[in-house]
């Protein structure tokens, strides 16, 4: 995660440079040297006899040598049971060079023990004071341990002092310790302190076959080189380059390298030009053009990803170097701008034609191009200021990275390689619980010298493939700020995502904001027995309708005169007993009336009568 300032942009970019500056100590002061000085210590004790059959160390040198810059100042040292000045330390250039490939050839293994303490003392005896002028390095290229003595207590006590006086010193000089580990038993935990410690590079190599290309991912770090790109084996020289080494890696067999002009002369190790020095050797070729001719050049030879073009040029892009160790979710401004004979470009017109572009290769492999940009934003710290600048960290993976920043102009092409380790903060182990059953132990174990302890915070939950979450309780483990927890798969029912989070603070004092790798959890529990089905409806289907066949015409019958009749007398003697039985209905209701009517006539008139003399009977009273 970026770190954010709220501010106006000239305070936010001056806050900028200084958390740099404070973060990475080692990274500000070997900003302030363009120089390097390089110390290479060679083992040559006898078990490298087993280490380095063939004496590959010697071509490794060669190579190394050979690619040091002419404003470097080196010197080689081999050491056994005694220290050797090999070459003389001296500011290289062609005398030098010859001088160091012809000494080469005494490299072997006649050593008794392997003093590591003391080629480091000699190699480093006259740097005084942080480093000024020069950026200071060590190469230190062993296959064992510390061995001074048969006496254990002898080898424990150097071990000791390397670490508790030749460390500090070295770091107080700014001086970073590149290790190169031949062997598997070599002591790996010292090789990787001295670089931890001072921001230098730690190879574990088990064949001598690897130790070309490992020189040149040192050489890199030690003489950053402008170098420009090699694609197809074709490459651009502008009228800015003075001079050219090609280097180009060789199979056993190969036919020889051949290259070709932009006016098309082709030339090879034993046809080349006066111009051009070829030195040729086990498993590569080394040529140096000068005044090379400007246009497209062409290689013929077998395409190697470690093939190089460096160039010797006015026009330079200088890219901050990251460190060489840095946190998984920590992100790093890395800044790019240009030079013409040591001033910096800002003219609009040139910068706004430049394409700036970095790519990577990681662990998941070939990661995608980003561009740079001097808009102000984000990790760029002010616009049209002449330095590009991008954030580097995010959306890569752990381990190791080569980082690759290019630019493509109208009439230029530059290219810088820059190779780091980027280190797990939490390292994340799901392992059988100890005490036997089905459970499941998760174990978060912090890197205390990468990380600031008592800044973690720490979440885990389970997350199921519908996207339930159930969180993980985590309790203090028995080491300083580790973190342990127990699952049960017998609980969870199908697959589930174990996802870690992280925030805290690296010692640097860096942000971190980051989700660890999930860990796929698959459960055991039984599933539920599914419900009895339901009955399905009965579905009547409906009867098809019945399609009435037409009756066939039937012909009128001829009528028969005798059903005729019969029909009639039936139809009349049927109608006549109706109306019969109407006449008897008819006449038994007329007398029933006619004798209800009589009797209320008699009563009405037998009322009458009595009614009447009573009144007759009160008109003789008055």
């Amino acid at each position: 995660m970026a770190i954010k300032i709220s501010c106006n942009k000239m305070m936010r970019g001056f806050l900028a440079g200084v958390l740099l500056a404070f973060a990475y100590p080692s990274l500000a002061a070997e900003e302030m040297g363009g120089k390097a000085d390089a110390r290479i210590l060679i083992d040559i004790s006898g078990s490298m006899q087993k280490n380095d059959p063939q004496n590959l160390r010697r071509p490794a040198l060669r190579l190394l040598v050979g690619l040091m810059p002419d404003d470097a100042r080196a010197g080689v040292w081999t050491f056994g049971q005694y220290v050797n000045m090999l070459i003389p330390l001296g500011q290289v250039d062609d005398g030098w060079k010859r001088k160091a490939r012809a000494e080469a050839a005494k490299i072997a293994s006649p050593g008794q023990f392997t003093n590591i303490e003391d080629v480091i003392r000699r190699a480093s005896a006259d740097w005084e004071g942080p480093a000024t002028l020069y950026r200071r390095h060590l190469i230190l290229l062993t296959d064992g341990m510390v061995d001074i003595s048969k006496s254990p207590k002898k080898n424990a006590a150097s071990r000791k002092r390397i670490l508790d006086e030749l460390l500090p010193k070295l770091k107080a000089h700014n001086a970073k310790v590149h290790t190169i580990a031949l062997s598997e038993r070599a002591d790996h935990e010292l090789m990787q302190t001295l670089a931890k410690e001072t921001g230098g590079w730690y190879e574990q190599v088990n064949d001598a076959e690897q130790l070309q290309r490992i020189f040149l991912r040192i050489f890199e770090k030690v003489g950053r080189p402008d170098t420009v790109p090699l694609k197809d084996n074709k490459f651009m020289v502008d009228s800015s380059i003075e001079e050219v080494t090609l280097l180009i890696f060789r199979k056993e067999g190969a036919d020889p390298t051949q290259v070709i002009t932009p006016s098309d002369k082709q030339f090879d190790a034993k046809s080349a030009p006066k111009s051009v020095s070829w030195h040729r050797d086990l498993g590569y070729d080394m040529l140096t053009i000068n005044k090379p001719e400007t246009g497209e050049w062409r290689v013929q030879a077998a395409m190697d990803p470690d093939n190089r073009v460096i160039v010797v040029t006015d026009l330079k892009m200088r890219v901050t170097s990251l460190p060489s160790r840095f946190v998984l979710g920590e992100n790093l401004p890395l800044s790019v701008s240009f030079t013409n004979q040591g001033k910096q470009i800002t003219r609009k017109d040139f910068l706004d034609v430049v394409d700036m572009r970095s790519g990577h290769t990681d662990a998941n492999g070939v990661g995608e191009e980003r561009p740079f940009f001097d808009d102000g934003s984000e990790a760029d710290a002010t616009a049209s200021d002449g330095v590009f600048t991008l954030s580097v960290g995010e959306g890569l993976a752990a381990g190791k990275v080569e980082l690759v920043v290019t630019a493509q102009g109208k009439t230029f092409q530059r290219e810088q390689r820059q190779t780091f380790e980027l280190a797990d903060s939490v390292a994340m182990m799901v392992t059988p619980d100890p005490q036997g059953g089905t459970d499941l132990m998760l174990s978060l174990v912090p890197d205390g010298e990468i990380v600031e302890l008592d800044s973690l915070e720490l979440n885990a939950s389970l997350v199921s493939t519908t996207g339930e979450e159930q969180p993980v309780m985590l309790l203090p483990g028995s080491d300083q700020g580790t973190r342990e927890a127990k699952i049960s798969p017998s609980g969870l029912l199908g697959d589930w995502n174990l996802s870690v989070t992280l925030k805290g603070k690296t010692r640097a004092g860096s942000p971190l904001d980051l989700m660890l790798s999930p860990v796929l959890i698959k459960g055991t529990a039984t599933p539920p027995p599914p419900p009895p089905p339901e009955p399905e409806p009965v579905v009547e289907e409906p009867e098809p309708p019945k399609v009435e066949e037409p009756e066939p015409p039937v012909s009128a019958p001829e009528p028969e005169v005798v059903e005729e009749e019969d029909d009639f007398m039936f139809q009349a003697i049927l109608f006549g007993s109706a109306n019969l039985l109407l006449v008897i209905i008819g006449g038994g209701l007329f007398w029933y009336m006619r004798r209800r009517k009589g009797e209320s006539e008699f009563t009405v008139v037998e009322e009458e009568g009595e009614g009447k003399d009573e009144d007759d009977q009160e008109a003789s009273a008055k």
